[in-house]
């Protein structure tokens, strides 16, 4: 039983843990606006040991100057450090250099977000307007505001704790599903041109971590997880019945159509 529960609660705190080193997705999602996408594996990597050696030294410093009660306790670890350190000053300082550091990962994951939207609009397999680019910046606004509009609901009406859990359960999920996709693809399309070739040890261990977090939240938190499939299961419905086209009604087309191109104008897109 205690290996068992161990093995829950290391599963709770992997899904921490890869949500904070998660920015190299982004990374890929953008490769199509890299000018020179070999260059992929070795931005990947120089970014990620960098971050990591960060990361790891930060949480170095917390235990080093913090007591193990005051870790459990205190959400905001860096500005009591750096009041334990400096003082008052300290943890003004931090507090502005935190709230710097998550409007540079909101704006990251703006970015990448929005690629995904705008890709998925211009495939046909998201309503036309989420593919608007605009004329002047060539950035897709209308899937931006869409992103930005989500995401202030979300904060608006929840915990960021409860967000990390979902984000992770549902990203990763679909992570694992990418990398059998790669292996599939490496089997059947062995020569097709690839810019940048992953050795597949990565994919495979990437599929294992995948389950592994998958199926660690169904013990932990059976209702949120049964939720957030059910919702992305009915995307399997949508994507049949409105992207294959099997029912796609006249009405709906016509009122997409419209909106599309009222927010070409407004957003100065295309």
């Amino acid at each position: 039983k205690q290996w068992y529960q161990r093995r829950v609660r290391g599963g709770e705190a992997w899904n921490s843990v890869l949500w904070a080193y998660n920015g190299w997705i982004s990374l890929s999602v953008l490769l199509g606006e890299v000018k020179d996408p070999r260059m992929l594996p070795k931005i990947v990597g120089i970014s990620m040991s960098i971050v990591t050696v960060l990361y790891v030294a930060a949480v170095t410093a917390y235990h080093i100057v913090l007591d193990i009660d005051t870790m459990n306790s205190e959400s905001a670890l860096a500005s009591k450090m750096a009041s334990k350190i400096i003082g008052p000053a300290g943890n003004v300082i931090f507090a502005v250099a935190v709230a710097v550091s998550t409007l540079g990962n909101a704006m990251c994951a703006s970015l990448a977000s929005s690629r995904f939207l705008q890709a998925g609009g211009a495939q046909g397999i998201l309503p036309g307007c989420f593919a608007l680019v605009n004329k002047r910046f060539k950035t897709p606004m209308f899937a931006l505001l869409f992103v930005m509009l989500t995401a202030t609901l979300f904060t608006l009406f929840g915990n960021v704790y409860s967000q990390i859990n979902t984000a992770s359960f549902t990203s990763f999920a679909f992570t694992s599903l990418c990398a059998v996709g790669l292996i599939v693809l490496r089997r059947k399309e062995p020569d097709t041109p690839r810019p940048a070739k992953v050795p597949l040890f990565f994919p495979i261990v990437t599929i294992l971590a995948g389950i592994y977090l998958f199926v660690v939240p169904w013990i932990t938190n059976t209702v949120m997880c049964a939720v957030w499939t059910g919702v992305t299961a009915l995307g399997i419905p949508i994507f049949y019945v409105g992207v294959k086209g099997y029912y796609r009604p006249a009405l709906l087309v016509t009122i997409s159509g419209k909106w599309t191109a009222l927010m070409g104008r407004l957003l100065n897109s295309e």
